[in-house]
């Protein structure tokens, strides 16, 4: 089965992948999915994250910053002294890991739920197993400067200039606000600035939210594109899942000749023979210790009514003709099943006559 459709003309894969390819490619990791969804979770979550530690942020950065403007940095310093400047350091690290930490990782844990909402719980070991049989220098020159390599530039390039427009716009607009407070207190300013801030990013959001839709959009279509198969392909698929037609055939040719055999030796142990005369032959057995009621053990139509008959000739097992009780009991009564309650009256009288038959016999 193809892994891909490098090597075939996609004109030539009319036919769509069966559930049991999609599982077999769902095994191997290879699903739909869009790493912009993840992306934006991810930094959804970040920014989420962010606003919810700014208050903090901004206490730890301010205490931090009061203690810079304390030290006296102007004496002479020797190498003894390198203290005074690594014990700032040192905690500015510890405030950067303090930031940085919670809200990578936050990022990073929603990142990884947006990819499981998008194709569920997957392990698989293929995508990271080394394939030899792909280095090669030549198919990878020309990836490099294929149609989907060049259309994936353009759309990188189309984003990120939606992005740095709309950026431009909410940054233009907020800037020609700024001269208005140059006079006025240092924490309007900052609150200007929060608020600029959380106005870009929910912009830039919904511009990624867009941009993920049609990513996810743009994969699931080249998924399912790549997961089609050829008129053979799906041929032979087919033939491995289901088994090849020509040998099914077979086998049901084999199911039923082994069952009409079976039937055929039933016949001879039949009471009587009901039939059409001659388009439907259907065979009765009545024990009565061991049965509620007669049960048909044979019948046929056409060719094969005339082998139960024979059969039932060649038996000595009696032949009587009842066209309405033979097409009834040929239609609702299968092979094995015990006649209706509705058709016990008209059997009986036929047993009754065989029966009689047999007596005078004897």
């Amino acid at each position: 089965m193809a892994e891909n459709n490098e090597d075939r003309s996609t004109e030539d894969l009319t036919e769509e992948a069966s559930p049991y390819r999609l599982e077999e490619f769902r095994r191997k990791g290879m699903v739909a999915q869009s790493r912009e969804i993840s992306g934006l979770v991810a930094l959804l979550a970040a920014g989420l994250a962010t606003y919810l530690m700014m208050p903090d942020i901004g206490n730890k950065t301010a205490e931090f910053m009061k203690e810079i403007f304390r030290t006296d940095l102007t004496s002479r310093m020797d190498l003894t002294d390198m203290k005074i400047l690594s014990a700032p350091l040192v905690k500015a690290l510890k405030i950067a890991a303090w930031v940085c930490l919670p809200i990578c990782g936050f990022g990073f844990i929603m990142g990884a739920l947006g990819s499981f909402a998008q194709v569920g719980s997957i392990f698989s070991t293929d995508p990271i197993t080394p394939d030899f049989s792909k280095i090669d220098p030549i198919k990878g020159f020309k990836k490099l400067f294929s149609m989907k390599q060049a259309l994936d530039a353009l759309r990188i390039f189309f984003k990120v200039a939606v992005l740095f427009g709309v950026a431009y716009l909410i940054l233009k607009s907020e800037i020609i606000r700024a001269p208005l407070l140059q006079f006025g207190e240092p924490g309007v300013f900052v609150l200007l600035l929060g608020q600029m801030s959380k106005i870009l990013f929910l912009s830039l959001i919904m511009v990624l939210a867009v941009f993920a839709g049609f990513d996810f959009w743009m994969q699931r279509q080249e998924f399912m594109k790549n997961v089609r198969l050829t008129k053979q392909e799906a041929k032979e698929e087919y033939k491995e899942r289901e088994g090849d037609p020509a040998i099914k055939a077979r086998i049901r040719a084999v199911q039923r000749e082994v069952a009409r055999r079976r039937m055929m030796q039933a016949v001879k142990k039949a009471d009587v023979i009901v039939t059409n005369p001659t388009h439907i032959a259907v065979a009765l057995v009545y024990a009565k210790d061991s049965m509620s009621a007669p049960k048909v053990v044979a019948k046929g139509a056409d060719f094969l009514a005339q082998k139960i008959k024979k059969v039932a000739a060649d038996a000595g097992v009696p032949l009587v003709e009842n066209v309405p009780l033979a097409r009834t009991l040929y239609k609702t009564v299968k092979v094995g099943h015990a006649i209706p309650r509705a058709l016990y009256q008209a059997v009986a009288e036929v047993l009754a006559y065989v029966y009689r038959l047999k007596a005078k016999k004897l």
